[in-house]
């Protein structure tokens, strides 16, 4: 074995364990559920749920999509739906923007069966580092956008498919933050993350570009 193999050997054992922390968070009998969105943190960021060991069998669990590692049950799996990982990351509005991230926009209200989004105060983003950069980019000359992004984070305004405009995403917008993303594991399931970004005009320009290049 050489010195990669045992790399990805160790990484894909280290995924393995944040997922079992995970899942065994979420089968824990209490109230106290404040590490399980730093845990889906960890594991969407750095894309641990679509290959990890599975220490109970030693076998390599693959995912292609975020909700079939999320439906499937364990130890492969969560176990559990998209609603209860989202209700449960409600105290974290940039945890729940990953999460929206990773399914296509028109099924977040489906999924989370209409559950009831608390409105977040301002004071709850006074320690937020990432509203606090958003200030200071509105705060320059000329900085629109940001102002904008601002005003409607203090108003509470939500986008057009009932998502909240938070701080991440604003800085996503404004290209001080990068967007989290799910690379495909597939050409059919990056087909069908194509079809959802763009449309046919699009796909066909695309086809073209990637054609030329050869």
């Amino acid at each position: 074995m050489t010195k990669q193999d045992n790399l990805q050997e160790n990484d894909l054992q280290d995924n393995g364990e944040r997922v079992k922390q995970l899942y065994s968070r979420l089968r824990e009998d209490s109230d106290d559920i404040v590490s399980v969105p730093s845990l889906i943190r960890q594991i969407v960021q750095n894309n641990r749920w679509q290959k990890f060991t599975v220490e109970k069998t030693g076998q390599v669990a693959e995912h292609e999509s975020f909700l079939d590692f999320v439906t499937q049950q364990p130890p492969e799996g969560l176990g559990t739906t998209f609603k209860n990982i989202w209700i449960l990351c409600q105290g974290d509005i940039e945890v729940q923007e990953m999460l929206s991230s990773l399914v296509p926009n028109e099924s977040v209200p489906l999924l989370i069966e209409k559950v009831n989004d608390v409105k977040p105060s301002l004071e709850k983003f006074s320690k937020n580092q990432d509203f606090l950069r958003l200030k200071r980019e509105a705060e320059k000359k000329g900085n629109k956008k940001a102002a904008e992004f601002l005003q409607q984070i203090e108003k509470g305004i939500k986008d057009e498919n009932g998502n909240p405009i938070t701080p991440y995403r604003a800085l996503i917008e404004l290209g001080i933050r990068k967007r989290p993303v799910s690379i495909p594991k597939s050409v059919s399931d990056a087909a069908a993350k194509l079809q959802m970004m763009f449309n046919q005009k699009q796909i066909t320009e695309l086809v073209s570009i990637l054609s030329n290049r050869h």
